[in-house]
């Protein structure tokens, strides 16, 4: 099979790349702009640039010409994951985020719907979970009951986070519980980058039924694992905190620290992918992708400090962030009938094989302030 990757070199796309690669069978045309952002200067990935089954297009996928060029090798399958992402960076570079994920995508698309011979049989989409915004809810009591009425709470206020009111109510005051959450919840994006991923979805979903290619968003939950970018201040929440500890520093934990995510290990969802590729036309157009539990950010922190051995080296400071969400966890019923499996990597596990593979890097200097600080300035302007 000949499959094209946008953003192939990335943190997910060097993952499924060398999956498939390991798996044997498959020619792989990657397009990958390498931004400094993400990627040390030089780093060309040789162990898959270099592979004789694979042709590297270093390029921007928004430059006229590019995906056409692409596409011209005659893939089988895309797996769409080029995109700019983080929550807070996208609040205010928007024309940055939307030129890539938003034009970005309607360049592939508009080649594939105009040029026949350029289709593909398939395209998978990297989406996102940031597109639920708050998930689902029930009351207090009611998680075990199936048929429990479910709240999709509006936006926090930012006057109820500032006087540290985080969680949600009922209508009638009964406290709320997160739940997790289907794709057949509505999509309720609270920042530009999750609306971005929302708007991808929308095209890639319209444009593959006029043409008659199957399509698949893998909406992916928080991913990590070895080989996240230890550079990048605006992603990567474990990573971020990894180069903290490293750097004898001291995490901040926002809000409470009992907000929480489902953290997935990127192996899980390189695996993802793979199964996806064969999946039958009768399977659902977005899946979930991710551990289908819940860990607070506290939990994870304190995960963290005992494998770096830095007990007591965080703080909670009941600050917030426009834009981030209380909890979110997946249902992952869907992607466990149609993909056929479960994770296997729990966050101990995996939490531990990203801090060994990260003691092993340089030092990256920690920009996780600059950036909080960076999305306020911004925030408060006008």
């Amino acid at each position: 099979m000949h499959i094209l990757i946008t953003g192939g070199l990335g943190f997910i796309g060097r993952a499924i790349s060398r999956r498939l690669l390991a798996e044997g069978g498959h020619r792989l045309t990657i397009v990958d702009t390498l931004s400094p952002q993400v990627h040390a200067e030089g780093e060309t990935y040789p162990d898959i640039t270099g592979h004789d089954a694979v042709t590297f297009v270093q390029a921007d996928i928004a430059e006229p010409g590019v995906l056409r060029a692409a596409l011209a090798k005659k893939a089988d399958a895309v797996i769409h994951l080029a995109a700019e992402t983080g929550t807070g960076q996208s609040m205010y570079e928007i024309e940055r985020y939307y030129r890539t994920n938003v034009t970005g995508t309607a360049i592939l698309l508009e080649e594939i719907v105009k040029t026949p011979e350029l289709r593909p049989e398939c395209l998978l989409l990297a989406s996102s979970r940031s597109i639920y915004g708050e998930g689902a809810y029930v009351m207090a009591g009611e998680q075990a009951d199936p048929a429990a009425q479910r709240f999709y709470p509006a936006a926090r206020t930012v006057a109820d986070m500032d006087a540290g009111r985080f969680d949600f109510t009922a209508p009638d005051g009964t406290p709320l519980v997160p739940v997790a959450t289907h794709e057949s919840d509505p999509a309720d994006p609270r920042s530009l980058y999750a609306a971005s991923k929302l708007a991808q979805e929308q095209m890639c979903r319209i444009a593959c039924e006029s043409v008659d290619i199957r399509f698949h968003g893998l909406r992916l939950q928080n991913v990590y694992g070895p080989g996240q970018s230890l550079k990048n201040p605006y992603t990567g929440i474990l990573s971020i905190f990894t180069n903290i500890l490293r750097q004898e520093g001291q995490i901040d934990i926002f809000e409470d620290g009992e907000e929480s995510r489902d953290f997935v290990f990127v192996e899980d969802v390189a695996r993802a992918f793979q199964t996806a590729l064969t999946l039958d036309d009768a399977a659902p157009d977005a899946i979930n992708v991710g551990l289908g539990k819940a860990y607070t950010v506290s939990e994870m922190v304190a995960l963290l400090e005992a494998k770096m051995d830095r007990p007591n080296s965080s703080k909670i400071s009941g600050r917030f962030r426009p834009g981030d969400i209380r909890h979110n966890y997946a249902d992952i019923a869907r992607m466990e009938q149609h993909l056929g499996f479960t994770p296997e990597v729990d966050l101990p596990e995996g939490l531990s094989r990203t801090v060994d593979w990260a003691l092993g890097q340089p030092v990256e200097e920690d920009r996780s302030e600059k950036a909080t600080q960076e999305l306020a300035g911004f925030l408060k302007r006008g």
